[in-house]
Order: structure tokens, then C-alpha cells, then sequence
């Protein structure tokens, strides 16, 4: 049987669905995976306690209300009752559910209670009778019924088939794992919750096999690469360090002696330069271009947004005019004509230092002697990008920047033939932000905050997941903000609204108004998120805080906070219960580090930094903070395999080098 419509259950619309996700035989079908699994079980009443995950069986004993607090966000509130202790539970969204939970109902609550004993915030409710204990795999296909998928599974898996074992069965053995029979059986249909542990360790274990064969490969291939010496002008380089206005901290000093080391190398230089928000990364960077360009070479600094590009080459030729250094600005936002002036200085070796967007990877772009590549924000640009600048020189130096930290322990697992350098101090003066989680109901009384802080001559941001309203969404656009705020302020401050499709000059007036300090509220997307530097703003309101990712989050908070003042982040969600456990983290510390590791254990680094722009495969179950014991098996035993004979071994390792075009880490 290979035909899906031969499967009880599936017509001919199911069949097409599935055949548009890419499952078109039995075998794809046994291949696609539970994303969760639900183990219902009722907690006993014994158990009841604050925060606490909780799934009990109560009574409805008065009629829900439902209250409508904002455009696509309801929250409904009932009573109910469990062994004569009464309490008030309430859920989002759900108003639907108001009209069938008539008194004497019984009911299943899901959820924690909150503060107290008398206020249980709920995730979900169901009928009492609708509710049936055990694990129940959630495959989370759009349109079609779980159940339809797991009859149809089941039905499959009575047939006994027998499928391919990919892995040599040294490693079943060594690893303690499953074979792929019992995975496909015991994944699909487990009895006990260690079920599901040793069938996502053989999984995990698989996907990391794979990536660790990439990452041996990759070695392989990159030992190869040579480049030249740099003899840079150290005087003139220690002179400059010597009249900065201030004093470098040891983690800058480290950072700018180990770029020097690598320079000297005859081996080309691929240095990761991770520092948190604020660190000073940037001036590390104007120092090692300042050692380059005395060797004779031309330096290149790709950054992803015009805002960040047009920050860094203002601060390059603040710092180094001085120094007889000739930096120019090529973005696509420049006239043709200034575009050509640029592109002739670069080809015939009339300027020093190539600051742009993506504009620098245009054919048009011929650079007379491309010796330094710096890349900033690097996750933000696609692989093929990357590659393309690379291009540009015969081998240059490779220095890459991020502000979204990788912990030491994971950068040292994927980067294992890249250098990497870390700042982690920063600058002395400045105040860790504080951070609060508020819900929207609270808007009134966190207004009044923010508001003190603009009446002490300070300036605030608002920032939004979208631009415009929606229907269908419960997400906050900009032009909602602006209009709640204009009604509660009632005009008394000056407001301005930024998002990225406004035209490049219009976006340049209104940051320049904010940059002189004439706006005092700037309600924006994210394009704020990098680059904007305005040392007066001391507020930054995030609203619908749980659609952001953690990293994005601290980078964002990362826009305030940057003087001796204190600042203040306000973390705006519609239910905390839905949202504190994750953005909890921000509220506990400022350290970019820990915020980047809780966000990788919880989403893993394709989520973090996207797939296409970091090169990490976008894995089914693997983590690589969570499973950094099976990461070291694999890596173990990719360079086992990549040396074995056998058939399996080396068709594990022909899938890894034919898929490397499509994934490189940097």
C-alpha cells in the first residue's frame, strides 16, 4: 500500500492537503512527526498551589462574563467551584464558550493560579466528558484533524512494515538508541513518557550526526585557505589608541590583540567578535581597520540596515579623518551618479575604508585590493550574500560582529575552525535597565511612568510587531498605538511615527528629529532595533511583547540605557500568565549572554537567528543548548564515519558534503 487515498479516512481533500506539505506516500506519512505531545491527567485537589501548572475538574456555579478589553481581545470570567473551595477563573478569547457553560456545568480547567487562591488564569477549558487521560500526540497540521491523522497513521503501522535502516548499527549499539522500526512505532504511538525520550534521542541524535558531518567536512575544505601577512603601522596604531577619550576595557584590549595576532598569521584570518549590546564592538573594529589600511589593503563593513551604515560611517570618520584614512558611505539610497564617484574611488584605490549595505556585493563593485572584510550584525545577511563579499578580495581577512551572542560552549561546537572573541564588560557608567512585564489593562497607570520620564526632559520609545491594523489579528500596530496615545496624551507631547515603508527621507527626518531631541515619543517597528544611538531616551515601551524573540527583545531594550541615566523597559503582554515564564529572563538580568542561551534552549538557534542567514538546518527536535551531550557524541562520531568504508558510512557522508552549498557557517 503506498497511495494515501487507499488509507480509510482520506478522500481526495485530505490527500491534496497533505500532498501540498509534501506527503505524498505511506512512507512520508510515518515521516511527519508529532510536534508535541499532551498527557492529560487531572491534578488532585491536594495539589492545588500558586504557579503551578493545573488541570482540575470543577463546576460551573455562575453564568461567564465577558468583557472586551481592545479590538480582537475579549477575556471571559466565570466562577467555579472544586470541593467547596470557589474561585474566579478567567481566559482569553474564548468568549464563544460563554453561551454552553451554563451553571452546574462541568468543566476541565487548564492553568495556574495567579496571586492568590481566588484567581485561576486558564490556557484552556473543556467539557468534563469531553476530557480523556493519557498521551495523545499533536501533529499541528493546518486543516486537517489530529485525529484523522493519527487513525490513518495507525493504520499504516498495522500493516508491520519494514523501512531502511540509515544508520550503521555500531551506533545504534554505542548510543542506545532505537532502531528505525521500533522509532516509527513508539514515536507515533507511545505508551509511556520514556517512549517519547529514547525515540527524540535517536532523532537528535541523527540530526546532529548530520550536522556534525557538515561541520567535518567544512573543516576539510576551509584548511586549505592561505592568505598573506599584514605589516601594519603599530605606532600609528598605539597612537591612536593612546588619544581615544576614553579608556578601553580589558575585553576590547583582548579583542583587538588576538585581531592582531591573527593578522600577522600567514592564514587567513575568520574571527567571530561576539559582545552584548552597548559592549563597544564598534570601536574594536575602527581599530583593527586602522591597522589594515596601514598595511596597503582596503577594508569593506557590510552593515544590514542604511540606519546602522550611515552610524558607523559617521563614527569611522569621526575617528580616523585625523589619521589621513579615506572612508566613503555606497548605499542604494545614494543618487547614480554619487553611486559611480564611490565605485570609481574603490576600483582605483581611492578609498580606504567601504562602508554600505548590500550594495556592496553589486558586480559593479570592483574593489582595487580587498585585504579586510568586516560584517556586522552577520546573522542578519544570507549565506549567499556573505559569499558574494567574500569575493571581492582574494582571501582577505574575515572579522564577523554580533550583538545576539552565541554562549562559549555553542560557538565552540559549530565554529570550531573560526576564532572567536568575546566582550563582555561594558562601558563604566552605565545602569543595568530596569524591566517590568505589564499587561495591556494596566496601559493607564504605565503611561504615568512614562510620562514622568518626559517631564524630566528625557524621551521615550513605542514599539510595535506591525505596521497597520488588522482584522484577524490581536497584534498592536503602529497606527493603533498612535491613536490611543494621541487620545490619552491629549497632544501634550510631541509624537512622531516611524516604520520601514516610509521613504528613506522621510525616515531620515523623523530619526533626526528624535536624534535632536524635538520628538518625544517615537512609536516605530523594529528598524529601530540596530543603530540608532540616542543617548537621551530613557524609556522604551515594547507592545505585544510575547511576538518578539528574546534576543530581539534585549536588542531592542539595547536602545535605551546608553548614558548615565537610568532607563526603564516596559514589556507590554495581554495575558502575563501566557507570557511571563519566557520573558521573565529580561526581567532577572541585562546580560545579553544568559538571555541568548535561556532564547536558544527555548527555540533553538534557527529560530534565534534564522536558518537561511545563520546556516544552522532547521532541526525537527535537536537543541543545541538543550542537547549539547548528544552534540559531542555526534561530533565524536562524525569523524569516525567520515573515515569509514562501509556503505552507510559513506552515504552519511555524501548527504553531508552535497548538502554544505546550502549551509555554511561562516
Amino acid at each position: 500500500m503506498s497511495e494515501l487515498k487507499n488509507i480509510k479516512g482520506i478522500g481526495p481533500k485530505t490527500e491534496k492537503k497533505l500532498n501540498d506539505i509534501g506527503i505524498r506516500t505511506t512512507n512520508d506519512l510515518l515521516f511527519c512527526f508529532p510536534e508535541r505531545y499532551e498527557t492529560y491527567d487531572l491534578d488532585a485537589f491536594e495539589s492545588i498551589c500558586l504557579d503551578k501548572e493545573l488541570s482540575l475538574p470543577v463546576i460551573v456555579t455562575k453564568k461567564p462574563k465577558v468583557f472586551f478589553i481592545r479590538k480582537n481581545l475579549d477575556k471571559m470570567s466565570m466562577e467555579v467551584e472544586i470541593n467547596h473551595l470557589y474561585f474566579q477563573v478567567h481566559i482569553f478569547n474564548r468568549r464563544f464558550l460563554a453561551q454552553a457553560l451554563e451553571p452546574d456545568t462541568e468543566i476541565v480547567i487548564t492553568g495556574r493560579f495567579v496571586n492568590n487562591l481566588s484567581n485561576f488564569t486558564a490556557s484552556n477549558i473543556v467539557l468534563r466528558k469531553n476530557f480523556h487521560p493519557g498521551i495523545v500526540p499533536e501533529y499541528g497540521i493546518k486543516d486537517i484533524n489530529d485525529a484523522t491523522i493519527r487513525k490513518a497513521i495507525h493504520e499504516v503501522l498495522s500493516t508491520k512494515r519494514e523501512l531502511h535502516e540509515p544508520l550503521p548499527e555500531k551506533y545504534l549499539n554505542k548510543r542506545h538508541i532505537p532502531n528505525i522500526n521500533d522509532l516509527i512505532v513508539k514515536i507515533h504511538e507511545p505508551k509511556l513518557e520514556s517512549d517519547i525520550f529514547e525515540v527524540r534521542r535517536r532523532i537528535v541524535y541523527e540530526e546532529l550526526l548530520d550536522f556534525a558531518l557538515r561541520i567535518e567536512s567544512l573543516k576539510r575544505l576551509n584548511s586549505n585557505i592561505v592568505s598573506v601577512s599584514r605589516r601594519y603601522d603599530i605606532n600609528l596604531v598605539r597612537d591612536f589608541i593612546s588619544k581615544l577619550p576614553f579608556e578601553l576595557t580589558d575585553d576590547q584590549k583582548q579583542a583587538t590583540n588576538e585581531i592582531f595576532k591573527d593578522l600577522k598569521k600567514d592564514r587567513q584570518m575568520n574571527r567571530l567578535l561576539q559582545g552584548d549590546v552597548g559592549s563597544g564592538k564598534t570601536i574594536v573594529s575602527v581599530i583593527a581597520s586602522l591597522a589594515v589600511v596601514t598595511s596597503g589593503a582596503q577594508v569593506a563593513i557590510m552593515a544590514p540596515t542604511l540606519v546602522l551604515a550611515k552610524q558607523h560611517f559617521d563614527t569611522f570618520k569621526k575617528y580616523l579623518d585625523g589619521y589621513g584614512v579615506k572612508t566613503v558611505l555606497l548605499v542604494s539610497e545614494m543618487s547614480n551618479a554619487d553611486q559611480e564617484t564611490v565605485r570609481y574611488q574603490i576600483s582605483h584605490n581611492k578609498a580606504d575604508i567601504i562602508i554600505g549595505t548590500h550594495s556592496l556585493i553589486q558586480s559593479s563593485v570592483d574593489f582595487h585590493n580587498l585585504g579586510f572584510l568586516l560584517i556586522d550584525e552577520q546573522h542578519r545577511f544570507g549565506v549567499n550574500q556573505r559569499k558574494e563579499l567574500r569575493k571581492k578580495g582574494v582571501t582577505p581577512d574575515i572579522l564577523l560582529m554580533s550583538a545576539t551572542p552565541i554562549p562559549r560552549t555553542l560557538a565552540i561546537s559549530i565554529y570550531k575552525d573560526i576564532d572567536i572573541s568575546f566582550i563582555r564588560e561594558k562601558p563604566s557608567g552605565r545602569k543595568d535597565i530596569i524591566t517590568e512585564i505589564v499587561e495591556f489593562e494596566n496601559l493607564d497607570s504605565l503611561l504615568k511612568k512614562v510620562t514622568l520620564e518626559i517631564d524630566n526632559g528625557h524621551q521615550a520609545y513605542f514599539i510595535c510587531p506591525m505596521i497597520s491594523e488588522s482584522d484577524t489579528s490581536q497584534k498592536i500596530s503602529v497606527e493603533e498605538t498612535e491613536r490611543i496615545l494621541r487620545n490619552k496624551l491629549k497632544d501634550k507631547y510631541v509624537i512622531d511615527v516611524l516604520h520601514g515603508k516610509l521613504a528613506d527621507d522621510e525616515k531620515n527626518l523623523i530619526l533626526d528629529r528624535f536624534y535632536s531631541g524635538l520628538t518625544q515619543i517615537l512609536i516605530s517597528t523594529t528598524v529601530v532595533e540596530v543603530g540608532v544611538d540616542v543617548k537621551n531616551a530613557t524609556v522604551m515601551v515594547i507592545m505585544n511583547a510575547n511576538a518578539f524573540g528574546l534576543a530581539q527583545l534585549h536588542q531592542l531594550r539595547g536602545r535605551i540605557g546608553r548614558d548615565e541615566h537610568q532607563s526603564y523597559c516596559y514589556l507590554i503582554v495581554d495575558d502575563i500568565l501566557d507570557a511571563k515564564e519566557r520573558l521573565d529572563i529580561l526581567v532577572k538580568t541585562n546580560d545579553g549572554f544568559l538571555i541568548s542561551e535561556y532564547d536558544l534552549s527555548i527555540r533553538g538557534p534557527g529560530e534565534v537567528f534564522g536558518n537561511v542567514q545563520s546556516g544552522i538546518p532547521n532541526f525537527r527536535m535537536a537543541n543545541l543548548i538543550n542537547d549539547q551531550e548528544i552534540l559531542q557524541e555526534a561530533l565524536e562520531d562524525a569523524t569516525e564515519i567520515i573515515k569509514a568504508n562501509d556503505t552507510l558510512s559513506k552515504a552519511l557522508t555524501n548527504k553531508a558534503i552535497k548538502s554544505i552549498d546550502s549551509y555554511n557557517l561562516d
